[in-house]
């Protein structure tokens, strides 16, 4: 067993079917790699400077058009195995988690707020159930191409807004790549298939987001952070941040995380390492978590590394992030990338 640690759980009474988990690579050393050429730092807007129309991303904290940053995300299950990168509209997905799943692999979930204009989003994959409260936390219409048993149960007993792609239109399987490595989606199709389904794509009124944002870049008191190591071995993740737009450049299988659409490396204001208890089910191929507790983390921006903590009371709560003073984690303006650790493991910085 690699990667982010579990233990084995002493009881569970959901039966599984079993797959081989994928095998562990050889992590490698971190390269010294100088990120392609950077677009100049967006100007901060502050609340007073914002025209009519615009509101504050929910999701990023960024001026947006009130139309979209009205709109419910949708979120979307992602392959993250080797033969699946690089993969296609990630880039433009405004948050990332990335959580394990059986044996040392891990799989992502891209949130969109407004998919529509991506022509390319995959390869997808199916889902499992502690991504669900993740979509959950973001108000998201869940998107994902099949479900384990347990994923299945929780989605069906919550009444989950959900697209799934294996009966709903507008997925495909590319030629280029093996199952299950080539199952895509164009963004509209999404959006169409939400709105067939019957889903309200507006937030709930009176909506309050889970995750807060200072109106322009703060700096933050904390320990040097230039490059931060995920612990997760298979896929071996790290960041290296850049001076020069003060982005975290994302790192996996020894090279660029890199958007196959774009041919852009992925790249992030803020990175969230959050600390969770997990455990094998009985048949010791899928795992589960305990979400509904509080724990520790680290929060990762402008290049220091801050201590937080988290708190998520039950599965209708939103998970809310605290800093060391116990106040509500303030983030700076955008994308924020989500890696969901097991606490027997350690992200490490430099």
């Amino acid at each position: 067993m690699a990667g982010c640690g579990v233990k084995k759980a002493e009881d569970s009474s959901v039966a599984l079917v079993t797959t081989t988990p994928a095998p562990e690579s050889t992590p490698t050393e971190t390269p010294t790699v100088t990120p392609t050429a950077t677009p100049e730092a967006t100007p901060a807007v502050t609340s007073d400077a914002l025209p009519d129309g615009q509101m504050y991303s929910y999701l990023t904290g960024e001026p947006v058009d009130i139309t979209a940053g009205s709109r419910r995300p949708i979120a979307i299950m992602i392959n993250n195995l080797q033969p699946a990168v690089p993969q296609s509209g990630i880039n433009q997905a405004d948050l990332l988690y990335e959580i394990q799943v059986e044996g040392s692999i891990t799989r992502l979930m891209a949130v969109f707020q407004n998919p529509d204009n991506i022509g390319k989003i995959g390869p997808v994959r199916s889902a499992r159930p502690y991504f669900v409260y993740f979509a959950m936390d973001n108000e998201a219409v869940y998107s994902h191409y099949g479900w384990s048993q347990q994923a299945q149960d929780l989605i069906t007993s919550q009444n989950m807004e959900d697209i799934n792609g294996m009966t709903a239109g507008g997925f495909y399987r590319s030629e280029d790549r093996k199952a299950p490595h080539n199952v895509y989606v164009a963004g509209s199709s999404l959006a169409a298939d939400a709105d067939s389904l019957g889903y309200n794509r507006s937030y709930p009124d009176g909506y309050t987001p889970n995750l807060s944002f200072n109106k322009e870049d703060t700096g933050v008191e904390g320990e040097v952070a230039n490059t931060v190591h995920i612990p997760f071995k298979y896929d071996d993740p790290y960041f290296v941040f850049n001076t020069e737009d003060r982005q975290y450049y994302r790192f996996e299988y020894g090279s660029e995380h890199i958007d196959q659409e774009t041919g852009e490396q992925l790249k992030f204001k803020n990175i969230i390492v959050q600390y969770v208890s997990q455990w094998y089910l009985d048949d010791n191929v899928h795992l589960d978590m305990n979400l509904f507790t509080s724990g520790t983390g680290v929060y990762f921006t402008d290049g220091k590394a801050v201590p937080i903590t988290w708190e998520k009371s039950d599965q209708n709560d939103n998970t809310e992030y605290y800093d060391s003073n116990g106040n509500k984690l303030q983030m700076n303006p955008g994308k924020t990338m989500f890696e969901i650790c097991s606490d027997t493991g350690a992200a490490s910085w430099s």
